[in-house]
């Protein structure tokens, strides 16, 4: 099971911390940790690439935690992008990622 968490402040995500594998196939042909690592990966190397904000990232096999220092527009909309997408996968395969959020100050 991938775990997902989505941080907010004050109804805006500032950052997401993932873990886990969704054991929904074999290594190499699980498609929804494939999903899950393409939009993870995406969001650090578009944020890295588009934005000026400070952020911290996190990246191992089966582990993913970012937090964005500052959150700028563009920054914003890459985030909830892709929580959007998590959310997506999790409707279709919520047996295999479940998505939290988490209020922090």
């Amino acid at each position: 099971m991938i775990d997902v968490i989505a941080f907010a402040k004050n109804g805006k995500y500032t950052g997401l911390k993932v873990s886990g594998h969704a054991g929904f196939d074999e290594n190499g042909r699980d498609i929804v940790c494939a999903a899950v690592s393409v939009l993870t990966l995406n969001l650090a190397n578009s944020i890295e690439h588009f934005c000026d904000d400070d952020f911290s990232v996190d990246s191992s096999d089966g582990f993913f935690h970012l937090i964005l220092q500052d959150r700028s527009e563009k920054s914003g909309v890459l985030l909830d992008s892709c929580i959007l997408g998590l959310m997506d996968i999790g409707e279709e395969y919520g047996d295999f990622i479940k998505i939290n959020l988490q209020e922090v100050k």
